[in-house]
């Protein structure tokens, strides 16, 4: 973990640096991945207030801690104890989604499941069903553009039709031909 001080309006001693440290301390024993994480405390002294502001930045999250009072060891482990309340909840957060993906996983193989059951069934038990497979996202540009964007492996392509404002569907046929809808 990389720890960079910029101090204002006064000098920086060895004691509120290791403090400072001790401090952060804290907050790395809550972070997994310590390499790939930049802390940064500015201190400085406005008008009798010692303030402290902690800035935590590890991959696309950024955390800011900030504390002001009369004593800077008091703001410092003020700014500290805010930032680190903010990473137990950002840590509670990832792990609530990776709890989510995994019971999703677990639907997901549930489902398989359930329709190798089905299809173990006789054809007379099935009743036809919607599969979502995927989603689409739906660029504005005209039937031209959508039909030199398909690739062999596509059978039909949804855009939003430039010259009407309206979503269409264009799909390969089987005489090698494209057929637009478009409501």
């Amino acid at each position: 973990m990389n720890l960079d001080f910029t101090v204002r309006n006064f000098t920086l001693t060895p004691a509120i640096r290791k403090f400072a440290r001790e401090q952060i301390k804290k907050i790395a024993k809550l972070l997994e991945d310590r390499d790939h994480i930049r802390l940064h405390l500015t201190m400085a002294i406005e008008k009798r207030r010692n303030l402290a502001e902690l800035v935590l930045a590890m991959g696309e999250h950024v955390l800011t801690g900030k504390a002001a009072t009369d004593d800077m060891y008091q703001s410092i482990m003020q700014a500290a104890e805010k930032l680190s309340r903010q990473v137990g909840k950002l840590k509670e957060k990832t792990e609530t989604k990776r709890k989510t993906r995994v019971s999703v996983k677990e639907a997901t193989a549930a489902a398989e499941a359930a329709r190798a059951d089905t299809e173990a069934a006789p054809d007379s038990a099935k009743k036809p069903r919607i599969i979502a497979t995927r989603r689409y996202a739906i660029k504005p540009m005209t039937p031209d553009d959508a039909m030199a964007g398909m690739s062999p492996k596509d059978q039909f392509v949804v855009f939003r039709n430039v010259e009407s404002d309206r979503i269409g569907v264009l799909y390969r046929r089987p005489d090698g031909n494209f057929g637009l809808i478009e409501p």
